[in-house]
């Protein structure tokens, strides 16, 4: 099977893995860290005395507000069809408990905003983004990126000043998608900010698996970058290509060292979004 073939099948077994029943993430509950600090994802949420909806409301906490979670309670609740734990936490001098759906489930700052993210649950299979400044709601989105763990968030904030016209910030998010021939696979998907602070999902990709001997690995290049040439993997050198960013994917069999093919894609920017164009 050619090294082309092999990444075919990789991309085909990561996108479609997820459809079918019985998977080991059916049952998987999203979980916040016990002793870690989040912020509300809601707004005006009820902080109650107990880990019920008929429980007394202790105090109303804005979004963004910071919380610190103390403890997971025996309690879940499903609403929506995203189901969650409730928890006790912290907030300033208060404590009480808050349902886990209305805890963003990553955050961080963007310049002088913040970024909320919210993972929707395995039968949603979405996420969900808001832009705030302070506690008000400036944007929000989500789109359907399969089942994910709440194990792996980062974030990565790109150079946004390099296209024209330039949008007022450009972010990846990364995030763990539970897949068949691994226990998960790596994604980041790539999110501008407009000149009308509107979050806008462009595109995804993959920068690496496997699935024995077939492998895969992939680099962006921005338009002011130039990846090196590596002989050791035959790779040639590719310079950044104004108001582009490409995507070289390298593909590879782990039992044969001659194995390597490559194969490009290039998002080209608009001023509103990345539209792709593939090439050999």
């Amino acid at each position: 099977m050619s090294g082309y073939r092999n990444l075919l099948c990789i991309l085909l077994v990561l996108l479609f893995s997820p459809v079918f029943s019985e998977n080991h993430w059916d049952g998987y509950i999203h979980e916040k860290t016990i002793k870690s600090t989040y912020r509300i994802f809601g707004d005006n949420v009820n902080l109650r005395e107990s880990d019920n909806l008929k429980a007394k409301v202790k105090k109303k906490l804005s979004m963004g507000a910071v919380v610190t979670i103390l403890a997971k309670t025996n309690q879940i609740m499903e609403q929506d069809s995203v189901k969650e734990y409730w928890y006790q936490v912290q907030s300033e001098k208060d404590i009480g408990y808050i349902w886990g759906g209305l805890i963003a489930d990553y955050s961080f700052p963007l310049e002088h905003n913040t970024i909320l993210c919210r993972n929707l649950g395995v039968k949603r299979r979405s996420l969900e983004l808001k832009l705030i400044q302070g506690d008000k709601l400036l944007s929000q989105t989500k789109w359907e990126v399969g089942a994910i763990s709440n194990e792996s968030w980062n974030h990565k904030i790109y150079p946004s000043s390099e296209f024209s016209p330039s949008p007022k910030a450009l972010f990846g998010l990364t995030y763990l998608v539970f897949s068949e021939i691994e226990y998960g696979y790596t994604n980041e998907q790539l999110v501008s900010v407009s000149s009308d602070s509107k979050l806008v999902s462009q595109f995804s990709w993959n920068p690496g698996s496997c699935d024995p001997p077939a492998c895969a690995e992939s680099w962006l290049v921005f338009p002011g970058e130039t990846l090196l040439e590596d002989t050791k993997i035959k790779r040639k050198i590719t310079k950044g290509k104004t108001n582009t960013i490409q995507e070289l994917t390298h593909s590879f069999d782990i039992d044969d060292s001659n194995s390597h093919e490559y194969y490009k894609s290039e998002y080209k920017w608009n001023g509103t979004h990345f539209q792709k164009k593939e090439t050999q």
